[in-house]
């Protein structure tokens, strides 16, 4: 507030009037009864006189008629406007009158007390007092989330920040901002100076915001806000902003301590929310956005938030400024400060979150423009980041923004030096030409029709959307691009522009309200895709261009396309004028695919196939062998290559030999014979513009196909079924083996290799670890084989006299009593619950009682913990049997066993005879578990007891009871002596 004596020493004070809070001179005159304005105070507070009128009695006895109007005072120390009648244009000047003075006590700036009316005793307002007030809307009903304890040290700050702060920090404790506390928590201060040049108290709460817990984001993205702001194309917009939005919000007493900081030996902390906390902007968007819900709008209005910026846009100006004042004035009763320079509108022109939106038209703002345009080139990287930074902020003005960028993005690449060198130059002056060509997008028009061109170029694809039609000029409303990942470069054409196309259906889908689209690009691909043709066999990434042609086929219901004529955009010459666009051509492969060889049939002119490699002096060999199998005849070749090439050599060979039907373990050459081969020689044998593999022998295959008729077909490798194509198969795969390596080393450095060949086998025997060794052309034999397998101490348990592959067969209970021994196997890994993924099972042979525990992993010392707690209470057992892994092979298992005397058992491998009854039982635990994905450990007990009761079935008037006896507790059924928990679950009191 001013007071201000005039030359007539007449008191005048000036006074925020309106939502708008104009200030306003009166003179205070205790005589006029009634308060009034000029005519021209109300056309500058756009004041309407209204159809009430006021007889008045002038100083001179005049009796005059006189329009009144309703205006909105700040007086001195309130807090609540103050609405009063006010007569217009009465005097020639504004004069506040005894109907507002009455009953009120203002102290003046010279210590001096007015008192209106006698009320000398009422309370004082203190006019030059501006403090902060808290919010009144916003309580915090929940806790912040937690927060590790964080301490960190004051790092150095500039000399001149010392002293800025220190008056900054005087300021907040004095307004009860900040406090001092007693807190473990610290964080750094972080001192950021203003434009004017002062400083701004920041804190560093990085580590801290890292140490807290996360929370649900309530502020819209700036992009998403931009968009709906410009799809709806408000003619007239206005906006407010609330001052220090962050410090009306208080903080529970108990969140307090985590925002400590220490300045000059003293700690202080915020007693409102702080700026650089990480939900800081959720929490006071939230708050907000409560108090704008329950301000009612008239239709066609429309509120944007986003934090403390708020945008009313509508169609009229009136309803708009009457949205305006509503809003204003509830904040300001609340106690938000509504700044009055930061308020706009209503207007056809305001700003916005950076953006000049010009008649719902999004533009750049002059200044920003002219920043970007007169900024120097950069000289670091970090520079070079700032640039790029302003830059894609408006990469939707920018045509083909990613392909003109990348030789600028090129050089933040890691390890890349930096050297700006013409091309970047050049790069950096494109993309500020075409930001100033394109400084306004839109707005966008209800009917008239969206263009779409789209295309794409070696790096990257674009699309530009326009809209022109009869009711409105033609005008870009956005350009998109986006690059092309190391995947996506090495697509064919076809897939680049079905990929291109898909993002720009996509992007016009966003901005689209009911609008027709028309889409033009280099070729046409929307008339392929609603015909139904399949895509063609010369597509690498097949599944996923039949996503794209899966979303095209849907969105034309959604929103209809038509497809115009054939069109380059200018765009797309400059960047690659040399780019052919054109659908891949392709044709059917001659060779065609052979039947399943089956019991009986024809083997005359079949041929299997079959190589392997091995690598010496860095070079990869191959022997590839195909065997006749009617006469036995056998071909092979050797060669430079992996077994991939061989695999395809070996094909050729047979081929050449006038095979009628070729059978190869290699997927990959049987889809290339069968499919590819054809595509591949109508593109000069090249895939992207690389040339296909081993060209010359498909080229001679191809040359075989289309003069006989050739079949290829595929067999699984390495399967021991008996059928007839595995037998071949493998009767093939045994004449690829190499010969041995010829290296002079002792016989002790094999061994060593053959243990860990055995090992890694998981102990199968020697046949298998001879087999293993010499198909890797190693110099072993059956003897040291043997050797190796009889060293072995975990084979030696489990190749003893008792071992159920040497002992006649029994039943697998026989010869047991109960609690002698048990079966033990892991599940997993299953669906994550409460940290665990694996099952350990336990399974009594005799009784068929089941236990089992949940645990993080199979491992050793699970198995040993789990086994301590299950045989705490049930009888300790002479034997446990399970299968070879490292979880009960481990050292740390086996040497439990020992210490408690219980005897091991090792099952033998692919012999499920062996460990049939916790396998059967696995299966049982193994559904459970699947059938409650979430949260199964905690329901492990309680299924595990309806494992072991499903096979009683006893009266309603039996029920168990707990016991540890050899009887039930009417001695009817026995029970073998069961612990009570297992039969009766975890919850059983006893």
């Amino acid at each position: 507030m001013q007071w201000l004596f005039d030359k007539h020493y007449e008191l005048i004070i000036a006074i925020p009037v309106g939502p708008r809070r104009i200030f306003t001179y009166f003179v205070i005159d205790t005589g006029a009864q009634m308060s009034v304005i000029t005519k021209e105070t109300a056309e500058c507070l756009n004041v309407k006189p209204g159809r009430h009128k006021v007889k008045f009695t002038r100083i001179d006895g005049i009796v005059k008629e006189c329009p009144t109007a309703k205006i909105a005072l700040w007086l001195p120390g309130e807090r609540k406007l103050t609405r009063t009648e006010v007569l217009v244009g009465a005097a020639n000047t504004n004069i506040l009158g005894f109907d507002v003075l009455s009953g009120r006590v203002w102290k003046l700036p010279d210590g001096s007390l007015w008192s209106f009316a006698g009320q000398g005793d009422g309370e004082i307002a203190w006019l030059e007092e501006d403090e902060t007030k808290a919010i009144n809307l916003l309580e915090m009903s929940i806790p912040l989330p937690p927060s590790r304890i964080t301490n960190v040290k004051q790092y150095p700050l500039p000399a001149a920040a010392h002293s800025g702060i220190d008056g900054v920090v005087t300021d907040l404790e004095k307004r009860g901002i900040i406090t001092r506390t007693h807190s473990p928590y610290n964080s750094p201060i972080w001192p950021v100076k203003k434009p004017n040049g002062q400083w701004r108290l920041t804190i560093d709460y990085r580590r801290s915001n890292a140490n807290t817990a996360p929370l649900t984001a309530a502020v819209p993205n700036i992009a998403e806000l931009v968009t709906q702001i410009e799809g709806a194309s408000h003619p007239w917009m206005a906006t407010l902003d609330v001052k220090d939005m962050f410090f009306m919000i208080p903080l529970q007493e108990h969140d307090k301590a985590e925002f400590a900081f220490t300045w000059k030996g003293i700690r202080y902390t915020f007693n409102r929310l702080p700026q650089g906390y990480k939900h800081s902007p959720t929490i006071a968007h939230s708050a907000l956005a409560k108090v704008l819900s329950e301000i009612p709008s008239p239709q066609g209005i429309t509120i944007y938030q986003y934090i403390n910026d708020i945008l009313i846009g509508g169609k009229n100006s009136e309803e708009v400024r009457h949205t305006m004042e509503g809003i204003q004035e509830k904040l300001i009763t609340l106690g938000l400060d509504i700044p009055p320079s930061k308020c706009q509108g209503p207007a056809q022109e305001v700003k916005f979150l950076g953006v000049w939106w010009i008649k719902g038209a999004a533009s750049i703002p002059p200044d920003t423009l002219e920043k970007i345009e007169h900024g120097q080139n950069p000289s670091s990287i970090k520079e070079l980041q700032q640039v790029l930074g302003s830059l894609s902020y408006w990469r939707k003005h920018i045509p083909g923004f990613s392909i003109i960028a990348r030789p600028l993005y090129n050089l933040l690449r890691k390890g890349k030096s930096w050297e700006w060198t013409k091309q970047h130059e050049t790069a950096l002056e494109l993309l500020t030409r075409e930001l100033r060509l394109f400084q306004q997008l839109g707005p966008l028009h209800p009917t008239d029709p969206i263009h779409v061109e789209w295309g794409f170029s070696e790096h990257g694809s674009h699309c530009n959307l326009r809209q022109k039609g009869p009711e409105g000029p033609e005008r870009p409303l956005e350009f998109s691009s986006h690059s092309f990942n190391d995947t996506e470069m090495r697509y064919s054409d076809l897939e680049k522009g079905l990929l291109s196309l898909v993002r720009a259906v996509k992007k016009v889908e966003q901005i689209r309200k009911g609008q027709s689209v028309i889409i033009r690009g280099p070729f046409r691909l929307l008339d392929i895709v609603r015909k139904g043709t399949a895509p063609p066999a010369g597509i690498a990434q097949k599944p996923t261009a039949c996503e794209w042609y899966a979303y095209l086929e849907s969105i034309n219901d959604i929103m209809p396309i038509t497809e115009g004529s054939i069109k380059v955009s200018k765009l797309q010459k400059d960047i690659d004028s040399t780019l052919l666009f054109q659908t891949p051509p392709s044709k059917p492969s001659p060779i065609q695919e052979a039947l399943p060889l089956k019991e009986g049939s024809d083997l005359k002119g079949v041929w299997f196939t079959d190589a392997s490699s091995y690598r010496q002096n860095n070079e990869w060999n191959y022997k590839a062998v195909a065997l006749e199998v009617a006469t036995g005849e056998k071909l092979s070749e050797t060669g430079k290559g992996s077994a991939q090439v061989g695999e395809l050599r070996a094909v050729l060979l047979a081929a050449r030999h006038g095979a009628s039907h070729i059978y190869t373990d290699s997927y990959a050459v049987f889809k290339g014979a069968t499919e590819w081969v054809g595509h591949w020689a109508v593109n000069d044998w090249q895939v992207n513009r690389v040339l296909v593999w081993q060209t010359d022998s498909w080229k001679q295959l191809l040359e075989i196909g289309e003069q006989r008729l050739l079949h290829i077909g595929w067999v699984k490798g390495h399967d021991r079924s008996a059928s007839i194509a595995a037998q071949f198969n493998q009767q093939v795969d045994s004449l690829t083996r190499l010969q041995k390596i010829d290296v002079v080393s002792n016989e002790h450095e094999w061994e060593r290799l053959l243990e860990w060949l055995h090992i890694k086998r998981g102990h199968t025997g020697r046949a298998d670890l001879y087999r293993e060794g010499i198909a890797r052309g190693w110099p072993v034999s059956v003897k040291l084989c043997e050797q190796v397998v009889t060293a072995c101490s975990q084979c030696r348990l489990r190749l003893n006299k008792d071992h159920p592959s040497k002992a006649p067969p029994l039943h697998i209970r026989d010869k047991k009593t109960l609690w002698h021994t048990w079966q033990i196997d892991y599940i997993g890994p299953l669906q994550p619950s409460g940290g665990k993924k694996c099952i350990l099972v336990g399974v009594e042979v005799i009784s068929g009682v089941t236990t089992a525990t949940a645990v993080t992993a199979a491992t050793g010392e699970n198995t040993v913990h789990s086994l301590k707690e299950w045989f705490r209470t049930l009888p300790l057992p002479e034997e446990i049997q399970s299968d070879n892994g490292s979880h009960f092979s481990a050292t740390v298992v086996q040497d439990w066993a020992k210490e408690e005397g219980i005897r091991w058992v090792f099952h033998t491998p692919y012999y499920p005879q062996a460990n049939g009854i916790v396998e059967r039982t696995n299966g049982l635990v193994k559904q459970f578990a699947k059938t409650h994905e979430s949260g199964w450990h905690l329901r492990l007990s309680s299924a595990i007891y309806q494992l072991n009761n499903r096979w009683r079935l006893l009266p309603k008037d039996e029920s168990f009871l707990c016991f540890c006896h050899n009887f039930s507790a009417k001695g009817k059924h026995k029970t073998w002596g069961i612990p009570y928990w297992l039969l009766c679950g975890p919850a059983c009191a006893g």
